[in-house]
């Protein structure tokens, strides 16, 4: 059905068997998913449908990729057919239109299309809404734990007081929040988590009869690893003696013997003796003493090497004897007992966890992945008929079930596609790579595919194991240089498998073999005058503003770009294989890869690469929290929802935003130094006294000022708008997005910040809302780690392309550099005070609540090397990803502040004369580039000795069977170099008349003002009121007050509109008249007043009702109309006027004018209601009645209206000039609470 291809007689197998549990271990670049592609169209070919298949992958990426092919496929087949093949042409074009529905998906989608489709059998609220966000999961776990914590605290109980003491310390309980929280989602990776929950205590049971030697826990684990570990000494100590005898150190190679009799002996007691005399004989251990003997200098310094690797078994011996064996039985026995306690009071504070947090998502129909994926199990595991018959429909619908990646199922989705695969025969096909296993930090489990890759192995009957070694991917070197490393580090107790039997890549690329030979290189860069390491991480973003290497990292970041360019120049060919041709071409930016193992370092890489020339592209963001432009903006937000936080708020005004420097900050508090930070700087800005200031304080008090009002302003509009919006203020009144754009790595940056700004708007669609939850919400993500967006910088498609090794998986380019492989690893959960473990639980170091001693238990110390041994296989996984994705060209760089320390480290690697290195040092290295060390030191072809006080390097001959080439080079700072790219500069002098023309007009065209910008400051229609809003009183903090006919910068004339709707009469409650409201009817009592006859008590009171029963008045407010305020209106002189000439009194007469923008030619429209004129022959009066509340007697508050209104009235002046095309005599306010007409 596909193209022709020539696959391998493994692949072949692979695509065509059947009938039976298939294991296809498929190793990097063997062609894994084209494989599995060409499986399914195997199976079509044989008339199985397309919608009769399940297909599960890791990713959508994946799913969508395999369905794309497969269409392909089916469009390549449908073309080639000719008008006969009617009944094959109906078929295919039946599956492939049923592939757009097909079963082709992660295992996420399809638990989810399972409780979508079959909620009825565990009677499930088929409505529910899915929790994908991870920190918003978290966040309600963490109400939810809150209150189940405070329950147990009001309970007090002894138990969970000790429980609460033995994991946190004396200033919160947020250890045991922790372990609360690892446990739980431990628990949720497995099938039946609440019975793994209930099984904790177990592990400290303490058998009822015999001694402890006799329990299961001890002949089962602690006896095999107590072996395993005093083999390896052992062997490691005959491998001593035999070095030392070959250099003729007779005494020193007898103490050695000594030592390894003495271990001997103590392996021959594990069984043998109770564990109180095996305590004994451990503790009597003591390593003899090598007598004195003349020696040569050569001796000397080969007795030197030896004495350090004996020093370092020694430790060993020491951890092991302090560890498992400081306590006799009857002690551990005590410490057993009281752990059991304390794991049984924890076992029930999460089970009570679980329950409240599963109706708390009840509560608000929320279902979370793992949810999807135990109903999902649920439903095919329910023991009533209907769900028994599911179960049994779905068994015989799916006639293959293929899982790709199987290495990163953990036991939850092993039991879900188990429950579903039938068994007699088999139909499950699952695909992948244990070596390639690298999320073990999501519960993925590779033990399930190493445990069926060695059970079909042993057992064909129980399945069939296919695999595939060709590598079609990387040149010979490159293959043979993974081998010559994985073989000296891969075997069964570490990384699952034995790499040097089973798992080695052959060589398949034949394509490559007419290239020369390019060797593997290892570019280290060193500086012993540097005071920090390159291991040691760095809390914040590395970055240093000048040229010169400052750092280790930005050292090792330059040699990597003057690597690059030195690529680029050569150039270095690049072979690829396009529809079948062979091309060769020079290198492309795009071609190189840098893989990096934490993203810390992205910012740097993108300022140095900037610098040298060379486009990047970062496709994964850095640590998103430790960018100083999301610091800034999560303290500016910090502040806004509660301005008096210390930190939060010297982090603002100290950033660009305000600008503040160390003498300012410290002067804000000398002036107040018992208050909190934010009360003194309000205490500077409110008594500020400008005739008393210096320079100094004028110039703080500028910034302040500028400052307090743009945080009200932000705290203002933070009450009445959204989240998004809030941020968007925040970039557009401070400028903060553009400023950073031109920081270092400006472009990243702005990306960041536009990722804040997308998370806001997406946060708002979550059950969480508000400021202050957000703020809650980014600083969990930041704890956890988790980035926001990993929007790349830029969309350079030639360019180099920079991502973490998890994110390379699956991926392949010609230039791959593994980057800062000197990187300490991440030993966190090593170092807590419990360890969790599938099988065995949870182990504990309890804390005597007397003494306060902390003992570690046995299964701790058990579980934590077990740990150990799970941390170091899945870093070598991740070595084994980074390693394989290159095709050509491998690199790979560090930094050492010393040399010849690193290769003290990696000489340990002689402690063994076998192919595979060491256990303790494949089990507790540092670093990435300390096991590629170790691996190559004892290679012939090393050639790191530059003087002969270099410790010896002793060769393994064995390693010369590997058929690659490498290149090892150590570069100092002096040999780098390095200069930025510049273009030259040319001095103003010597500018031609044409550039100096050329110059003047972008002077010209960049000092443009726009000669309408006015225009630019207002909108084209306005009314009276909103400009009168717009000139209030300061004390209504809107806008300062203007007469109309007084100059007024137009940067103040803009339109106002509410931001409050108003609420239907239905939802409004009783509330008391506003003056608002009372004005309002005042005026429409003083409309509707006939003035044919002087208005009285009686006359009015009946208008009011009149008005109240139409339904203009509500009747709560027209009990509040002042009767005789009104009436004394008409006895003034105005009213006298108006009663004398009824027919020429005009009332609420709306108009519109146009008036022109700052004596511009455009204008803008005003419109608006005259509250009355009189028109008589001889003179025209303009009146307006107010309604504001002012004392008779207080000219100063009439005086402040009469200003406040003037610009109002003027307006109205000028629209009746031009409506009755005469002047206005008189201009009246009248106020009504002080009986007052006033002539403006």
């Amino acid at each position: 059905m596909s193209e022709k291809i020539n696959y391998t007689p493994q692949q072949q197998a692979a695509i065509q068997t059947s009938g039976k549990n298939i294991l296809v271990a498929a190793s990097a670049g063997s062609g894994k998913t084209k494989v599995l592609v060409e499986r399914v169209l195997n199976l079509l070919q044989q008339q199985v449908g397309i919608d009769r298949l399940l297909v599960v992958t890791f990713t959508k990426a994946a799913a969508a990729e395999m369905k794309e092919r497969i269409e392909q496929a089916l469009q390549a087949e449908l073309a080639q057919l000719n008008s006969k093949d009617v009944q094959r042409k109906q078929w295919l074009l039946q599956q492939r239109l049923k592939l757009k529905t097909a079963d082709i998906s992660t295992i996420d989608a399809f638990c989810l299309h399972l409780v979508q489709q079959y909620y009825y059998v565990i009677h499930l609220d088929p409505v529910f809404r899915q929790l994908t966000d991870e920190t918003e999961r978290q966040l309600l776990a963490e109400d939810v734990w809150a209150q189940v914590r405070e329950k147990r605290y009001g309970q007090q109980r002894p138990a969970f007081e000790q429980l609460t003491q033995n994991f946190s310390n004396d200033r919160s309980d947020d250890g045991l929040s922790a372990v609360v929280m690892k446990v739980f989602e431990y628990a949720n990776a497995q099938p039946q988590p609440i019975a793994w929950v209930k099984k904790l205590p177990a592990a400290y049971a303490w058998p009822q009869t015999g001694g402890f030697q006799q329990s299961s826990f001890y002949q089962k684990q602690l006896a095999p690893l107590l072996q395993a570990k005093l083999t390896t000494i052992e062997r490691q100590l005959g491998v001593l003696e035999q070095q030392a005898t070959e250099n003729g150190l007779k005494k020193f190679a007898a103490a050695v013997t000594t030592d390894q009799q003495q271990v001997t002996e103590l392996k021959q007691q594990l069984q043998t003796v109770s564990w109180d005399t095996l305590q004994a004989a451990v503790w009597d251990f003591k390593p003899a003493r090598s007598a004195a003997q003349k020696l040569t200098d050569e001796q000397k310094l080969v007795k030197k090497q030896l004495t350090t690797q004996r020093q370092a078994l020694k430790k060993e011996f020491e951890k092991l004897r302090t560890g498992f064996f400081s306590q006799n039985e009857t002690q551990l026995q005590q410490v057993a007992h009281q752990a059991q306690q304390l794991v049984a009071e924890l076992s029930q504070t999460v089970l009570d966890f679980m329950t409240a947090f599963r109706q708390a998502k009840q509560q608000r129909q929320l279902l979370d992945f793992s949810d999807i994926e135990h109903l999902a199990y649920q439903i095919l595991t329910t023991r009533t008929p209907i769900g028994q018959q599911v179960r049994t429909d779905l068994q015989q619908h799916y006639q293959a079930i293929m899982i790709d990646e199987y290495q990163d199922t953990n036991q939850l989705q092993e039991a879900i596609l188990q429950a579903i695969a039938q068994t007699q025969p088999g139909n499950l096909f699952m695909v992948g790579d244990a070596k390639q296993s690298i999320y073990g930090f999501r519960q993925a489990d590779p033990t399930m595919f190493l445990e069926k890759f060695h059970s079909y192995q042993r057992t064909p009957a129980l399945g069939q194991l296919i695999t595939l070694p060709d590598n079609f991917r990387s040149s010979k070197t490159i293959d043979e240089f993974n081998n010559l490393i994985f073989s000296q580090l891969m075997d069964e107790r570490i990384g699952g498998i034995n790499y040097y039997q089973t798992a080695q890549l052959k060589y398949g690329a034949k394509y490559y073999d007419d290239l020369p030979t390019d060797p593997v290189e290892i570019l280290l860069y060193t500086d012993q005058t540097q005071a920090t390491s390159a291991q040691a991480s760095s809390a914040m973003e590395p970055y240093q503003s000048d040229f010169s290497a400052e750092s280790l990292t930005q050292g090792e970041i330059q040699l990597i770009g003057k690597r690059i360019l030195k690529l680029k120049q050569q150039p270095l060919q690049i072979k690829t294989v396009v529809a079948g041709k062979t091309i060769v071409r020079p290198i492309e930016y795009q071609d190189i890869a840098l893989l990096v193992p934490t993203r810390n370092n992205n910012l740097m890489i993108l300022d140095e690469f900037q610098r040298l020339g060379i486009p990047v592209m970062i496709k994964d963001a850095q640590n998103y929290f430790q960018t100083i432009e999301i610091q800034i903006m999560v303290s500016f937000l910090q502040i806004i929802d509660n301005p008096y936080q210390d930190i939060p708020l010297v982090s603002v005004l100290r950033s660009p935003i305000v600008g503040l420097k160390e003498n300012e900050l410290a002067y804000l508090r000398i002036n107040d130094r018992t208050d909190d930070y934010y009360t003194s700087v309000l205490h500077f800005w409110k008594n500020f006294d400008p005739a008393q200031a210096n320079d100094f304080s004028q110039r703080l008090y500028q910034k302040i000022d500028w400052f307090i009002q743009l945080l009200q302003d932000l705290r203002t509009f933070a009450r009445r708008n959204e989240l998004a919006a809030l941020i968007w203020r925040i970039y557009d009144k401070t400028g903060f997005l553009d400023y950073v754009g031109g920081m270092p790595g400006g472009t990243q940056r702005q990306a960041n910040l536009h990722a804040l700004y997308q998370r806001a708007s997406v946060y708002e669609k979550m059950s969480y809302r508000g400021l202050f939850q957000f703020i809650r919400f980014i600083l969990r993500m930041q704890q956890q780690q988790h980035d926001l967006a990993a929007a790349p910088a830029q969309a350079t498609l030639d360019a180099v392309q920079v991502m973490t090794i998890h994110g390379s998986k699956g991926l392949e380019f010609p230039v791959v550099f593994l980057i800062n492989a000197t990187h300490q690893i991440n030993q966190q959960d090593l170092r807590r005070s419990y360890q969790l473990n599938q099988i065995g639980g949870i182990g504990i170091t309890w804390l005597n609540p007397k003494t306060r001693v902390k003992v570690p238990t046995l299964p701790k110390l058990l579980f934590d090397d077990q740990a150990q041994i799970k941390l170091a296989a899945e870093q070598m996984r991740l070595l084994y990803v980074a390693l394989t994705r290159a095709k050509q060209k491998l690199i790979i760089t560090g930094a050492y502040a010393d040399p010849q320390l690193a290769i003290s480290t990696w000489t340990a690697a002689q402690a063994s004369s076998q192919l595979l290195l060491p256990t303790n040092i494949r089990q507790k290295t540092s670093s990435l580039m300390d096991w590629i060390g170790a691996s190559l030191i004892r290679h012939p072809d090393f050639k790191a000795l530059a003087s002969d006080n270099q410790p010896l390097i002793r060769q393994l001959p064995q390693l010369t069977g590997f058929e690659t080439s490498f290149l090892l080079k150590w570069i100092t700072p002096d040999q780098l170099a390095i200069e930025p790219k510049q273009q030259p500069s040319q001095s103003l002098s010597h500018i031609s008349s044409a550039d100096q023309q050329q110059l003047n007009a972008i002077k010209q065209q960049l000092s443009y003002v726009y000669p309408d910008w006015q225009l630019t400051q207002t909108t084209a229609y306005q009314s009276v009121s909103e400009i009168k809003r717009l000139f209030n009183d300061p004390d209504e903090k809107e806008l300062d007050f203007m007469e109309v006919d007084r100059p007024t910068p137009p940067a103040r004339a803009r339109r106002l509109v509410s931001n409050d709707l108003r609420l239907p009469q239905f939802m409004t409650t009783a509330k008391q008249p506003v003056a608002t409201q009372i004005g309002t009817a005042v005026h429409l009592v003083l409309q509707k007043i006939s003035l044919s006859q002087s208005p009285t008590q009686e006359s009015l009171e009946a208008l009011i009702q009149q008005l109240t029963n139409q339904g203009l008045i509500e009747s709560s407010i027209a009990g509040q109309i002042d009767r005789q305020r009104i009436l004394n209106f008409f006895a003034s002189s105005l009213g006298r006027q108006l009663l004398a000439h009824p027919q020429q009194v005009e009332r609420e007469i709306p108009f519109s004018l146009l008036l022109p923008v700052a004596k511009k030619s455009a204008d803008i429209l005003v419109h608006g209601i005259i509250d009355g004129f009189l028109s008589t022959v001889d003179q025209v009066l303009l009146f307006d009645y107010k309604t504001d509340f002012v004392l008779p007697h207080d000219q100063t508050k009439q005086q402040q209206i009469c200003e406040r209104y003037r610009g109002q009235l003027n307006l109205y002046s000028q629209a009746l000039e031009k409506i009755l095309q005469r002047p206005v005599n008189h201009k009246y306010l009248y106020l009504l609470a002080a009986d007052q007409l006033v002539e403006l």
